[in-house]
């Protein structure tokens, strides 16, 4: 039987600022890794399959956090921030380190294993030279003496743009953990780029981007675009792309304009509406925008009949800017109940989808 070598993949995340990780398991990292001189093909099989199961699951946890982090930046002083900052690296480059390290390990044990052809089993394979290499990469500060996990590169920093408020920029940051570029290109490592912005404004934001290769990324695209909503005070990636290594990004670009505010909505004074029967926004999160890292706020506009019933004429008023989450919204709201004591009344409500478990 072939085995081939588990690459240590993690999502990209950027150093953003952070709280408390409550609402996101961790992971329980604690497995052991078969001597590959003396290991079994089922021990190796078995190995393979509980690594591939850890990796996405802390693929999860990054998603998790990085939802987490985008909700913890809004309203926060400079001095918070770092703390939150601070609190976001050590999450994450505990956690990469971890699986980087065993991934280390089991691929080592891979090799020895195919040269050896293993064998009678029950040998477990010290990993602690592997666990201590991950744990030691050096983590370079970003200008400013700012940290970041140690596999991510700030690439290239876009202009600034003054806003009433505040103002917004944006970045190229890429992510040097070696990856696999997927069924298009088998057998190839990738890395990972994306361009954010940071929107340190009081506007909320709608935003395109694009990343120029020098050649193509995995997907044979000489050029990548993307758009998403980006709220006041917040840091979001808006388009991103794996390239194989070795092939560079030419150019990169975003452009961000201030979304109007939404005319005022018509319902007579004193009418207000209340949710009989509310539903978990994560179970209208459509699998596609998750593999995707589509994100974003939906506000949705509906009529409320009267006492305990679903709300009807429900449609979107202020997009995500993704088909997509937009529709999910609208799935989301219609599988509520609601009550009013003022019948068929237009209410709003905004919805934010964010990538956590």
């Amino acid at each position: 039987m072939r085995f081939s070598a588990v690459a240590f993949i993690a999502l990209a995340a950027v150093a953003l600022p952070f709280g408390a990780h409550a609402d996101c398991t961790r992971p329980d990292a604690k497995m052991t890794i078969p001597d590959g001189t003396a290991a079994t093909e089922a021990e190796m099989k078995v190995a393979a399959e509980a690594l591939l199961k850890l990796d996405q699951e802390v693929g999860e946890y990054l998603r998790c956090i990085k939802g987490e982090t985008s909700q913890a930046t809004v309203g926060k002083d400079a001095q918070t921030r770092e703390k939150i900052l601070q609190e976001y690296v050590d999450s994450h480059n505990s956690m990469s380190d971890q699986l980087a390290g065993l991934a280390a390990c089991f691929n080592a044990n891979l090799d020895s294993y195919r040269n050896t052809k293993g064998g009678a089993g029950g040998k477990t394979a010290d990993c602690s030279t592997h666990m201590a290499a991950a744990k030691n990469r050096a983590s370079a500060p970003a200008p400013g003496g700012t940290p970041v996990p140690s596999s991510l590169v700030k690439e290239a920093d876009g202009h600034s743009f003054e806003l009433p408020g505040g103002a917004w920029s944006y970045t190229l940051i890429r992510d040097e953990t070696p990856r696999s570029c997927g069924a298009n290109a088998a057998g190839k490592v990738c890395v990972k780029r994306t361009v954010f912005v940071t929107n340190g404004s009081d506007q909320e934001l709608e935003c395109k981007a694009y990343i120029k290769y020098e050649g193509t990324d995995a997907q044979g695209r000489v050029q990548t675009d993307g758009q998403a909503v980006v709220s006041r005070q917040t840091l979001r990636a808006v388009t991103w792309s794996l390239a194989e290594q070795g092939v560079s990004a030419s150019t990169f670009e975003a452009i961000c304009t201030p979304r109007a505010p939404l005319p005022p909505l018509d319902t007579k004074a004193g009418c207000k509406y209340e949710v009989v029967k509310p539903v978990n926004i994560s179970d209208f999160y459509p699998e596609e925008s998750r593999q995707m890292d589509e994100q974003g706020p939906v506000v949705v506009e509906f009529t409320v009949p009267g006492k305990a019933a679903s709300p009807t004429n429900v449609k979107v008023i202020a997009s995500s800017l993704s088909p997509r989450l937009d529709q999910g919204a609208v799935q989301a709201v219609s599988a509520m109940v609601m009550s009013s004591e003022c019948k068929n009344q237009r209410y709003r409500l905004r919805l934010n989808f964010q990538l956590e478990q």
